[in-house]
This record gives C-alpha cells, structure tokens and sequence, in this order.
C-alpha cells in the first residue's frame, strides 16, 4: 500500500494526525494538496509519524534550556550570555557564586550594579511562561525563598540591557526565528529565510513593571498578540546576520553530535525533528542564541501573515527534500532550497 500505481501514476500514502502537532497539520493539508492519501497506520505509509523520531536525547540537549546552557559551558561556545543553572537545590549556592563574581565591593556586597539586569527561564516552558526579569541581588534570594514559585530547573542569564531595537525614535526590541532540521539519515540543514518577532510595546529601558517591550514572544496575555511577524527577507540588514546565525547553528550541532554521535546515525528508521532557533541582537550587532524549540508551534490558519511570505513556502521544500526522500528511499534529493550544515 505504501506506493500503488493507478493509471500509470504512484499514490502515496502518508500517516500523520493533524490533531496531534502543528507539524503534522501543515504537513497533512500540503501532502493532501499534493495528491498524497492519508492512511491510519504508520506500517501502510511511505511517510509517518515514525519519521519525526529522531533521538529523545539529542532533542532534549537543545530543547531543555539548562541542557542547553550545559553543552555550550562545555565546548566553550560563547553564544549566551553569562548563564547560571540554577534549581530548587542548588540556588543557595548559585546567588552566592553571582554575588562573589559580579556584587563584590570594598565595603562588602552591593545589592544592584549597575545596568547588571538578570532573566530568569524555566527550561522546560516556551512562550515566555513563567519568565522573570531581577535588577537586585535581594530580588533573587526573595523569589526562590516564595513559597508559590515554579520550582524545577531553571537558567539564570544576564539580561541583554541593550537590544538593536527597530523603529526609532522609539524602538522595538525584536528577536529571530529560524529553522533548523534535524535528520539521523543525511546530516542537518538550515532553512535560510526566517521571521522577525518585533514587540509592539517601545522598548522600556530599565522598566521591568510591564515585560511586553522585553519578551519576543507571540503571546504573553492569552491570545493578544504580543509582536507582529515580518520575514527576514523584509530587512537589508539581515544578510550582514546570516552567516553569524550560520555560524552558531553549526558549532552548536556540531558540539550536540559528540555528545550524542549515535542519534545522527540510521539504524532502521530515517527520522528528522524540526527545531525553531530563536536569537537576539545587540546595539553592537553581536548575536545571542536564545533558545531552541523542538517541533515549533507553527500557524495552522490560512489567513496567518506568514502563510503566504514564509510557511507555504517552507512545508513545500522540508516536503520536496526531505519527506519524499524519505519515501522514496533516497538520500540525495531535493534539499537546494536549505543550507547544509557540516558537522566535521
């Protein structure tokens, strides 16, 4: 079943639930478009649900933020900023490490340096949930001695005080949204055109009341929208970017395949995972990596802004280089519209 021929064409058959992921949604509507059928089970499709499961570990390393901070502290990769995992244990002796190494003074400890500005992240939580922004030293101590926090693991990173900010005179605070595919059958592949995730809110230097001119995030309060999307081609600047963001992806995924060697190589079943890498910007046009998101939580709308400018545009090329060689049973194929990452 996984390849009739009927009239001298082969159907193909693909098993994806659209209720399960925005990938498998966008994926189902454009295979679908494509003459694809789909089918119940993943043993009757040329292209499953199977193909996206690519190593848990390997996943997590870039998903799970203190795993993240973790693989960059080890290989020396200086593309965050200072970063502290910090957790329900160990936070004691964290604020006493930031205390020594950043609050020392020759009368003792300050309790605020100036614009020294730390960011509290869970590690498991996207979309700006539960994020947390501390200009004192007494500020910490106080959040981690509350009774009602979210416990868990944590990173602690200084705050970027100074963004490039977009549309002067006020300025807007923005950050990157790139994508990144994964694959343990023929290596890993950025997507070179991506999407600006600008704040609607002016940038409020040194106000940390209201967060919405400090997080990028699509939605911070229920469904309002907290940004407005432009793809990167809409900005001269962005080439000068690329081959930093280039740059980082590769050292990052480089690091992550001595770490987990085996999670790029096929046993039996070719799989890829999709993966969202978010940065920022500085005054000074140095890029910090943010975070990475495992299969993003991508727009299933039709009339979504981006639909037409990146998305329909997107899903036609992970499709053409990568699902129908999977299908297909080749390596080889189709992947011009993506920029190769070598890992060596």
């Amino acid at each position: 079943m996984k390849g009739l021929s009927w009239s001298g064409q082969t159907i193909k058959y693909f098993a994806l639930d659209p209720k399960k992921s925005p990938t498998y949604f966008n994926l189902h509507r454009h295979l679908q478009a494509l003459g694809w059928l789909p089918c119940t089970f993943n043993w009757q499709a040329s292209f499953s649900e199977r193909n996206f499961e690519f190593n848990t570990a390997a996943s997590q390393c870039l998903e799970y933020k203190h795993l993240l901070a973790q693989l960059l502290k080890k290989y020396n990769l200086p593309f965050s900023p200072v970063t502290y995992c910090i957790d329900d244990g160990n936070w004691p002796n964290i604020l006493a490490q930031i205390a020594e190494e950043h609050y020392r003074c020759e009368y003792g400890y300050q309790d605020e340096k100036a614009n020294l500005t730390w960011i509290l992240k869970p590690s498991l939580l996207n979309n700006g949930q539960q994020i947390k922004i501390f200009t004192r030293l007494s500020q910490l101590e106080r959040h981690f001695l509350s009774a009602d926090r979210l416990g868990g693991e944590h990173v602690l990173q200084e705050y970027v005080a100074k963004p490039h900010l977009l549309r002067p005179p006020q300025g807007h605070k923005y950050s990157i949204r790139m994508f990144v595919v994964l694959t343990n059958y023929t290596g890993c592949y950025l997507y070179p055109f991506g999407y600006f995730n600008v704040a609607l809110q002016p940038f409020q230097t040194g106000e940390f009341q209201d967060l919405r001119s400090h997080l990028t995030n699509e939605h911070l309060l229920g469904s309002e929208s907290n940004v407005v999307q432009i793809p990167t081609e809409r900005f001269d600047f962005f080439p000068k970017l690329y081959p930093q963001i280039k740059g980082q992806v590769t050292e990052i995924l480089k690091a992550l395949k001595r770490e987990y060697r085996h999670a790029f190589d096929c046993q039996k079943n070719p799989a890829l995972a999709i993966f969202g890498f978010d940065f920022l910007v500085d005054e000074e046009q140095r890029l910090w990596l943010l975070e990475a998101n495992h299969g993003p939580c991508f727009p299933r709308e039709d009339n979504h802004p981006l639909q037409t400018h990146l998305y329909d545009n997107f899903w036609q090329a992970l499709i053409q280089g990568f699902v129908i060689s999977i299908a297909n049973r080749q390596q080889e194929t189709g992947k011009e519209l993506f920029d190769f990452i070598s890992m060596n």
